[in-house]
């Protein structure tokens, strides 16, 4: 049992915790047969049955619950593990994976990228695109920019100059149905906004106006799709202020209602701040971005 693989560990507690073979078997990018061996193989090195086999399928027995604690542990030490070993380098030579919000990495980063390319090309920089904060503990990402300032204490974070965002609407759309002078005529325009996601809610709620979701009359949480929306004419959004520089068809309207600023942050885990190609890209975003906002 001293040569047991980590391997099968971590296919049993993929199994425990997803409750089947089959979910496992997808999550693993394997296939179910495969994984059914596996843990047979890891009952038979440590002579204990970790399921009860049935028709419904796997239930853990007690003992099986009780080591997925210990595989638990077993996953952050590895993951600390990889984590420092990454922290250490000192090539720059590499991969670097950085994410953002869909806002951030169409439309902010595109140039970043393709400055820092054409200082550093020996650096090859991955980008995840997702609203959702991926795990910087789990290296799903080196980098991350946020509009939150992260909580975890392992966690270090830059702060960044904040996005100021305003009202804008098309010179077509207000051609056709006037502009707004205030929050209490927004109501008899065309408002685009999110569709699950409450932003764009609770910053309008907390100028004091009372809207919900039922006001919006286009809706879409692809951040992107409100821009263009605004920009063919189809109603009134809010995007950073910033980006509406971008586009002349794009109009900034009721510039003396003051919205809430969007914080930026730029975050590394702890143990991987002394790799220097993350230094060095989160050294160049730091610059780039405050060149631009400020």
């Amino acid at each position: 049992m001293n040569n047991l693989s980590w391997d099968l560990i971590q296919i049993f507690s993929a199994v425990a915790k997803l409750g089947s073979l089959s979910k496992a078997a997808k999550a693993l990018n394997t296939s179910q047969p495969t994984l059914s061996r596996q843990i047979a193989l890891l009952e038979k090195k440590l002579q204990i049955s970790l399921f009860e086999r049935s028709t419904q399928g796997l239930k853990i027995t007690d003992l099986g619950a009780k080591l997925i604690e210990s595989s638990d542990k077993m996953q952050l030490a590895s993951e600390h593990f990889l984590r420092t070993a990454s922290g250490s380098t000192l090539s720059l030579a590499g991969n670097v994976r950085i994410s953002a919000n869909e806002v951030i990495g169409l439309y902010y980063l595109p140039e970043a990228i393709t400055k820092f390319n054409q200082r550093y090309p020996e650096i090859q920089v991955e980008i995840d695109i997702s609203n959702q904060s991926t795990s910087l503990h789990k290296r799903d990402a080196d980098i991350a920019l946020r509009m939150f300032r992260p909580t975890q204490p392992e966690l270090i974070a830059k702060r960044l100059p904040n996005i100021e965002l305003n009202f804008v609407a098309s010179t077509d759309y207000l051609q056709r149905h006037g502009q707004p002078k205030s929050l209490q005529e927004i109501d008899q325009h065309t408002l685009i906004g999110y569709d699950k996601d409450s932003q764009f809610i609770k910053a309008i709620k907390q100028l004091g106006f009372p809207v919900s979701q039922k006001d919006f009359y286009l809706k879409t949480d692809f951040l992107p799709l409100q821009i263009e929306l605004a920009r063919k004419g189809a109603g009134i959004t809010i995007t950073h202020k910033h980006l509406i520089k971008q586009w002349d068809e794009l109009n900034e309207i009721m510039t003396d209602i003051t919205l809430p600023n969007l914080e930026f942050w730029l975050v590394c885990h702890a143990d991987v701040q002394h790799n220097r190609r993350i230094r060095v890209l989160m050294t160049f975003l730091t610059t780039y971005m405050e060149e631009l906002l400020c």
